[in-house]
């Protein structure tokens, strides 16, 4: 059986916006084609999105997909579609529960909003997490963990942030993505849909510019993380 790629969405606090993240992630895998296992806690902000998402598909007429709530990584039902991943919402709180997932995972993605989300001391819990990861998947062979750092909200436009993250990169061992901007595009979750949801059905959902540039800069971070 073909390995199904894990993306483990993460940070070293909460609130840097991990979940808006997952979602509209999921939603530009699906428009790629994939089935989507998401992996999460009890978390109000995806069961809101899963809500609003039906009552959407039943007022509007439409079919839109879903993600797959998944507890553990086997429980990915299997299916003719050989497209297939699996995104890992992890809470702050939770980076040491999951530390194996971290170490099994294809690709791991740090959502900063602000430079301090990147200025971990050597024993800080969450680059401890990171280290560990690497290790093991060095055992395995692995000669380079693909660590993405994903600026996001208030980050995108810190020039202060973006002169030093290179040296961080150096020194922690990650790329950087191309950062996502305060868009309110993204908070289309709350309605239950995602900016890359909107060009299949043009009709229900009229794109403005900023939908635009969201979709543009969620698709080029999906393209990134498989390079």
């Amino acid at each position: 059986m073909q390995q199904i790629p894990i993306i483990v969405i993460s940070s070293s606090r909460e609130g840097t916006g991990k979940t808006t993240l997952a979602l509209n992630l999921a939603a530009a895998m699906w428009s790629d084609g994939y089935d989507v296992g998401l992996l999460t806690n009890e978390n109000n902000t995806v069961r809101n999105f899963i809500q609003r998402r039906r009552e959407l598909c039943k007022k509007e007429h439409i079919e839109l997909p879903f993600p797959i709530l998944l507890q553990e990584t086997h429980e990915f039902p299997s299916s003719s579609n050989e497209k297939k991943v699996i995104i890992a919402d992890i809470a702050a709180t939770d980076n040491q529960k999951y530390a194996a997932l971290f170490a099994a995972a294809h690709t791991l993605i740090t959502v900063a909003a602000t430079r301090e989300d990147l200025n971990w001391p050597l024993q800080h819990p969450y680059a401890n997490v990171i280290w560990q990861a690497k290790k093991q998947q060095a055992a395995r062979g692995v000669n380079f963990l693909n660590w993405i750092v994903v600026p996001d909200q208030l980050t995108a436009a810190s020039d202060d942030f973006s002169a030093t993250i290179g040296e961080v990169a150096k020194r922690h061992g990650f790329r950087v993505a191309a950062p996502l901007h305060y868009r309110s595009a993204f908070q289309h979750i709350n309605d239950g849909y995602c900016a890359a949801d909107m060009a299949k059905f043009p009709d229900v959902f009229p794109m403005t510019m900023a939908d635009v540039y969201a979709r543009r800069e969620i698709l080029t971070l999906t393209d990134f993380l498989w390079q």
